[in-house]
């Protein structure tokens, strides 16, 4: 059976709403006390900002803006996935590692 190659678009447009509303409800939560003498809440803001970024770089012509704030989104999700060190095996390191790997798939794809 061939792939329904028609679906492609919707399945990605679904992919990066899902992926980058995920990532803005799971951070939100740092912005009702804004502590900012704490570092918790600047990694979250480079991840609401970043997933803004990505949204809006869906509807550019130009790639660029995508491939960039999906590998800021890369780099942040990984330092959240390695902060306690050493890594243990948890639901919250493989959350981390799974939406690391979809911004990688958004960065070596483009829009």
């Amino acid at each position: 059976m061939k792939p329904l190659k028609f679906l492609d678009k919707i399945a990605i447009w679904m992919l990066r709403l899902s992926f980058a509303g995920y990532l803005i409800l799971a951070n939100i939560g740092y912005f009702r006390s804004i502590a900012i003498s704490d570092f918790q809440f600047y990694v979250a803001l480079a991840v609401v900002v970043l997933a803004l970024l990505f949204i809006v770089g869906g509807f550019t012509s130009n790639q660029g803006l995508t491939v960039i704030s999906s590998i800021g989104i890369f780099l942040v999700l990984l330092y959240k996935a390695l902060t306690p060190w050493p890594p243990t095996l948890t639901d919250h390191f493989l959350v981390q590692i799974v939406l690391a790997s979809a911004a990688l798939v958004f960065a070596s794809r483009g829009n």
